[in-house]
């Protein structure tokens, strides 16, 4: 048994791989993420692509509680155990890149409780910062520059002494950064504050300078400090 982590960029059609569509297309199951009871950007990308396929939607709730966030998960396998256990290859597809905060570590981690010998491939896709960046026609950084990609969902002290450390930086989430400290550091060391929501996607919004820090509320957002 295989289970293929792939990435498949903003959401956008053509910026999906061909070696995303085709393991899609390939599989004999496809495990849909969910954090919401509607479908998600990646499932409905895949569907345009793969409509005659075994899947299953499994919902990863938005919770800090990492421990109910693998019995919820775990529970949601169990469930459809018999099921995964007839499938050679099972697709798993996640937006941006398969290796970055992507859910698909948390269901590697449960799906090995159950089948502790299966096989992990991951396809690459284009990373949120990338696709931010390129919405927004800026080079992320050049030379020596150093960047940093940080998750607002992190400790303020971590946030702070990252950014204090590089040249650039991508903030992943930053609807979680409530820390005026955070947001008064960013207007004193970057010239250039852009904050790109849905990058990629048709309700696309870019916001610059001091608006780009304001009503930071879609969770597809992106803040790029240079």
């Amino acid at each position: 048994m295989k289970i293929i982590i792939a990435g498949v960029g903003p959401g956008k059609n053509d910026l999906i791989s061909i070696a995303a569509v085709n393991a899609a297309k390939n599989s004999d199951l496809i495990l849909f993420p969910r954090s919401h009871d509607r479908p998600g950007v990646a499932e409905n990308l895949i569907l345009q692509y793969v409509s005659d396929k075994l899947f299953f939607t499994v919902l990863f709730p938005m919770i800090k509680d990492s421990k109910r966030r693998r019995e919820i998960i775990f529970e949601q396998l169990e469930k459809l155990k018999s099921k995964l256990q007839e499938a050679e290859k099972i697709f798993f597809p996640v937006i941006g890149d398969s290796t970055l905060y992507s859910t698909g570590a948390y269901l590697i981690e449960e799906l090995k409780k159950f089948f502790p010998e299966i096989e992990i491939e991951f396809i690459p896709g284009i990373s949120a910062h990338s696709a931010a960046c390129a919405c927004a026609k800026k080079f992320m950084a050049m030379s020596e520059e150093i960047f940093s990609v940080i998750p607002g969902t992190a400790e303020s002290k971590k946030i702070l002494s990252a950014l204090s450390s590089c040249d650039s930086a991508a903030i992943y989430k930053p609807t979680a950064l409530k820390n005026k400290e955070i947001f008064e550091f960013i207007k004193t060391k970057f010239t250039k504050i852009i904050r790109v929501d849905f990058a990629g996607l048709p309700n696309e919004k870019i916001f610059e300078g001091s608006q780009a820090l304001e009503n930071i509320n879609e969770y597809l957002s992106i803040l790029l400090l240079m």
